[in-house]
């Protein structure tokens, strides 16, 4: 990855809507170029995808939770089942495996604490193997961002 490389990420990372020639004026490259280049990172896996990012609030989300998971087994098989069912809940945005104290962290949307406490019951305290779960709900959101820095 060289320089024009980064400057082309950073620029559709802040917008994914350019066009090739918008793209070029803000790269200093021309349509060509920029088009091969993106073309290269897309499949060399660099560019994932375009995606349109929704404003959790404004689409009814109103609350965050983090959800820190202990299991009762280690094994394998067994953390995949539950990575699993925790890929299935749909309100659970992301979920990632952790060293320390805990295994896994999810975050997790709820449009208020019952809607929360529904899904807890119904959904994320069924998942397999879980032995705890230690949760904190969000106060304030201070940094949310898609962007890499390249």
């Amino acid at each position: 990855m060289d320089d024009a490389d980064r400057r082309i990420l950073r620029a559709i990372q802040q917008n994914p809507d350019l066009t090739m020639r918008e793209l070029g004026e803000i790269t200093g490259l021309s349509h060509t170029p920029c088009w091969r280049r993106l073309q290269r990172m897309r499949e060399q896996g660099i560019i994932k995808s375009k995606a349109y990012l929704l404003d959790e609030r404004e689409v009814g989300y109103e609350i965050v939770v983090f959800c820190f998971i202990r299991m009762k087994e280690h094994r394998r098989a067994k953390l995949l089942e539950f990575e699993s069912a925790a890929a299935r809940i749909p309100e659970v945005m992301q979920c990632y495996s952790l060293t320390g104290d805990y295994d896994y962290v999810l975050r997790v949307l709820a449009r208020n604490m019952q809607d929360y406490e529904q899904n807890m019951k119904e959904s994320i305290v069924e998942l397999p193997n879980v032995a705890s779960i230690n949760t904190s709900v969000t106060m304030k959101e201070i940094k949310n961002t898609t962007i890499v820095p390249v």
